[in-house]
């Protein structure tokens, strides 16, 4: 019942992830054999994450979690232009509402959109917001306590009319339902390996080329500048197959999880008293 808050790691991700583990511990950026065979596994788990998604493999930059993702999505997104105003659902995770907060500091103006008894967005206050043209929104994809779906590719439409930029918090969307990046609309997306049976310690900022983001992390260079460190290799493989046998899995997955659901609604409902 809590696996949203983490998910138990899949006998065959660690079976991926064992000989990054011990014989093969080359670094990324070597340019000897260990250290292209490395690279290799890199690059190859960055196609399994961009295909979970339909996001192309460049789009994915590999972060420590989805934290750090939504972090440099909205921080590096700001630091790269004068104060202004963000836009964040009511019922977002404490990576997107603190991150904001602390923009305040820096002369933004964070705007928050309400939601109704359902926990989704009110179209009238998000017409009205957007009417404001804020440089930035950021949004949930599927909430990770009420399991409520906001429409995201209709508010990303708004948003880009407006001309904005923007963020959704996809951690618990991505792998559990069908998440299209390049038919979103959305310019960036965040996602987390072990909400999917993958690693912990692993998550990924999904890009569009077009926004421009100044990194939280300087020093070597990797992940194309964007988040230096040398890379956590055995994680980012564990990643990219724990997304590939999501990808594979995510239709079944959504039947099964209805199955459960509706069983478990009957019972509760049938104790009485209960509302719907």
């Amino acid at each position: 019942l809590d696996h949203n808050a983490t998910a138990p790691l899949d006998a065959r991700v660690l079976e991926a992830m064992l000989p990054y583990l011990t014989e093969q511990h080359g670094n990324p950026s070597s340019v000897h054999r260990y250290g292209r065979a490395a690279r290799a596994a890199v690059d190859r788990a960055r196609e399994q994450v961009a295909e979970l998604v339909n996001a192309h493999p460049t789009q994915v930059i590999f972060t420590g979690c989805g934290t750090e993702a939504s972090n440099l999505a909205i921080k590096g997104f700001a630091a790269l232009h004068e104060p202004g105003h963000l836009v964040i659902g009511a019922t977002e995770h404490p990576s997107v509402t603190e991150p904001a907060e602390s923009l305040k500091k820096s002369g933004w103006h964070v705007s928050v959109l309400p939601v109704d008894g359902q926990g989704r967005l009110i179209g009238t206050e998000m017409e009205a917001l957007l009417k404001l043209r804020p440089q930035m929104v950021s949004v949930m994809w599927a909430n990770n306590e009420t399991g409520v779906i906001q429409d995201i590719p209709a508010l990303a439409a708004r948003v880009r009319a407006h001309g904005g930029v923007m963020h959704t918090d996809a951690v618990q969307a991505a792998g559990k339902i069908e998440v299209d990046f390049s038919a979103s609309g959305a310019h960036l997306m965040s996602l987390s390996a072990h909400k999917i049976n993958g690693p912990k310690g692993v998550g990924a900022l999904i890009a569009d080329k077009s926004v421009e983001l100044l990194p939280l992390l300087q020093g070597g260079g990797q992940e194309k500048g964007q988040r230096s460190g040398t890379e956590n290799v055995a994680g980012i493989v564990g990643f990219g197959a724990a997304a590939s046998l999501a990808k594979a899995q995510v239709a079944d997955y959504g039947a099964r999880r209805r199955v459960l659901g509706d069983r478990l609604e009957a019972e509760v409902q049938a104790l009485g008293g209960v509302a719907r």
